[in-house]
């Protein structure tokens, strides 16, 4: 059974229709999407000075061999002290009162004796010598004895040992160690105060053991109390450095000789840094530098697009790093904001910070 006429006519002229509707859409243009562009900040590169420098930490000390001792001259109570560990005092001033303890005043009176003791032997011998009764050699002796008597007092009241005692000090300076109390008996010779002139500190600082070989004597340090991060660092020389390992630190001290004390404190906690060594070269912030494996990688800005360069750092600070390229050259446009985002070849738009 055939289709009618009509129904042919109009099928066809749909087919028609939807072949020319098909030849109008493929003539239409594709659409296009825009290239992104990515927002950096950048800086000129620039031949500059940089300095690695070592970070370590030490303390305030004075010096081993300027301390100076104070001892009592003999068996002393100590009646009252005037001065604490860390306080300055000037020359002339009372540090300590003592009294003679009844050992020393036992001695003083035992000497007493001896000495009345030898002098009535010897007027004895003088007058069986008189009598024909002793011999030169007795009264001789006799004397000897009296005169170590004399000596024996004389010396005891030199060191004072028969009044109270006020202990002076012949030099300004600070108190480092107080060895006593209040009302202890301290036998003769017993060291009972140390202190240090105020210009002869040294700063003992911790260095790792294999950072040994970049040091010498005499380089430049710049020391910073910890519990002062605005201060102005002082600067300092390396003076000594030790060949043995602290056995509680397990480091390798090293002693810095500041060039002013003056606001440094006794026992302070320290901050050091020490400069290794130095160039005149191309350097870039820090921010630039992003880790590619072993080495780094950094963008530039040509004609609008980012250019990716390979590089290796040689000297670095916390802030700064030496970049080694051949590729790079003075007065690049060095990118230091955006560059996480970048890729090589990819379109930019510089922003002024």
């Amino acid at each position: 059974m055939g289709f009618p006429l009509k129904k042919i006519c109009i099928s066809i002229l749909w087919a028609y229709s939807l072949a020319g509707c098909s030849q109008v859409d493929s003539g239409a243009k594709p659409d296009t999407t825009p290239e992104p562009i990515a927002q950096v900040q950048t800086i000129k590169l620039q031949l500059s000075e940089i300095s690695e420098t070592l970070t370590s930490y030490g303390t305030v000390l004075p010096w081993p061999d300027k301390l100076q001792t104070i001892s009592v001259p003999y068996t002393s109570r100590i009646e009252k002290i005037l001065v604490n560990e860390g306080q300055s005092f000037q020359k002339g001033e009372v540090l300590l009162l003592l009294k003679p303890a009844d050992d020393a005043t036992l001695q003083l009176q035992q000497a007493k004796v001896e000495l009345n003791a030898a002098q009535h032997e010897q007027h004895l011998v003088q007058e069986r010598l008189n009598l024909k009764l002793a011999t030169q050699m007795e009264l001789a002796t006799a004397k000897l004895r009296t005169e170590q008597a004399k000596v024996m007092i004389a010396n005891l009241a030199e060191r004072g040992i028969n009044q109270n005692h006020q202990l002076r000090a012949d030099h300004a300076g600070i108190v480092h160690l107080l060895s006593v109390q209040q009302n202890q008996i301290v036998p003769a010779g017993s060291p009972i105060l140390q202190w240090v002139d105020k210009n002869q500190w040294v700063v003992r600082l911790g260095v790792e053991p294999e950072d040994k070989e970049r040091l010498q004597l005499g380089q430049e340090v710049l020391l910073t109390p910890t519990n002062k991060p605005t201060f102005q660092p002082i600067k300092g020389q390396i003076a000594t450095i030790t060949n043995q390992i602290d056995p509680i630190t397990r480091l390798l001290n090293v002693f810095v000789k500041p060039d002013s004390n003056q606001t440094l404190l006794i026992n302070d906690y320290i901050e050091a840094k020490i400069s290794v060594s130095s160039a005149f070269t191309l350097v870039v912030p820090r921010q630039s530098l992003l880790p590619d494996g072993k080495a780094y990688r950094l963008f530039t800005i040509e004609n609008g697009h980012a250019v990716q360069h390979q590089v290796q750092i040689g000297l670095e600070n916390v802030t700064q790093a030496e970049v080694i390229a051949s590729d790079l050259k003075e007065q690049d446009d060095i990118v230091v904001l955006g560059n996480y985002e970048l890729e090589d070849g990819m379109a930019v738009e510089v922003q002024t910070p």
